[in-house]
C-alpha cells in the first residue's frame, strides 16, 4: 500500500518551533514554557483546526510544501492559530510546570488585572464565521493598551479560526489594593462591505497587590456574538 502523509505536519511543526523561538528571543512575560511537551500541544491544537492536505509520494510533498510557503493567506491563518495555542498551553497549569510557573507575579505594588476579552464575529445572513474583519478593543473610549505586541489591537479575524478574536489588556495602577472599580469596555468591528457594528460591556475589578504575569484560560470574559449585515447599495 501507498505510504499516506499529511504534509500538514511538518508545515505547522516548523510554524510552531519558529514562533516559540521569536516569543522566546522577546522574553515575553506570558511565555513561562516553551519545553517540547509544550511545543507539540501546540502542534496538536492546530492540526486539530485545520483541514489535513494528504499526499502519497515525496514528490507530492514537495509540490505542497511549495503551495502552502506561497500562499500567504493559509500562513497568516496558520500563524493565528500558532499564537492562540501557545497562550492556551502556556495557561494551562501542569504539575511538571511548577518550577517555571513560580514566581509569576511582581509583588510590592497594587494593579488592576484584567482577563481576556474573547468573542466571535459572523455574517448577520449566512451565519458564518466573518474573515477580515478588523475588531478593536477600547477602554473608557481609547484603545486598550495589549499586554505586549503579540496581541494586537485593532486584531484581524480568520476562516481557520471561526471568526474569533481575544485581547489581554495590560494592568492599571491602582493607588492601594481591595479598590473596586468598574471598568467600561467597547467592542468595535468592521469590515469592508460591511455595516460597522459595536457592542459595550463592563468589567468590575478589584486592585490586587501583584502584577499577573500569567495567562489565565479560565479568567475571561466571552462577549456576546456580534453580526454584520451588508451595505446597502446606494441608489443611483
Amino acid at each position: 500500500m501507498a505510504n499516506i502523509h499529511n504534509v500538514m505536519e511538518e508545515y505547522v511543526v516548523e510554524h510552531v518551533n519558529a514562533l516559540y523561538d521569536q516569543v522566546k528571543s522577546h522574553e515575553k512575560t506570558w511565555l513561562s514554557c516553551d519545553c517540547q511537551n509544550c511545543r507539540m500541544d501546540t502542534v496538536c491544537y492546530v492540526l486539530n483546526r485545520i483541514a489535513p492536505r494528504y499526499v502519497v509520494s515525496g514528490r507530492g510533498v514537495t509540490h505542497n510544501a511549495n503551495m502552502l510557503s506561497e500562499n500567504n493567506q493559509i500562513s497568516v491563518d496558520i500563524d493565528k492559530l500558532c499564537i492562540e495555542g501557545m497562550r492556551l498551553v502556556n495557561a494551562a497549569k501542569r504539575p511538571y510546570h511548577a518550577a517555571v510557573h513560580a514566581g509569576s507575579t511582581t509583588p510590592g505594588k497594587a494593579e488592576f488585572n484584567f482577563p481576556t476579552v474573547v468573542g466571535n464575529v459572523f455574517d448577520g445572513l449566512t451565519f458564518e464565521p466573518m474573515p477580515n474583519a478588523f475588531v478593536t478593543l477600547k477602554l473608557e473610549g481609547e484603545n486598550a493598551s495589549m499586554m505586549d505586541e503579540t496581541w494586537p489591537n485593532p486584531c484581524q479575524t480568520y476562516k481557520a479560526t471561526a471568526g474569533s478574536y481575544s485581547f489581554w489588556v495590560a494592568p492599571q495602577s491602582a493607588a492601594e489594593e481591595r479598590i473596586n472599580k468598574k471598568f467600561m469596555f467597547t467592542v468595535e468591528v468592521t469590515c469592508e462591505g460591511y455595516e460597522p457594528a459595536s457592542y459595550s460591556f463592563t468589567v468590575p475589578l478589584v486592585s490586587e497587590s501583584s502584577t499577573s504575569k500569567e495567562l489565565d484560560a479560565t479568567f475571561n470574559v466571552k462577549v456576546k456574538d456580534i453580526f454584520l449585515f451588508k451595505k446597502e447599495e446606494d441608489e443611483k
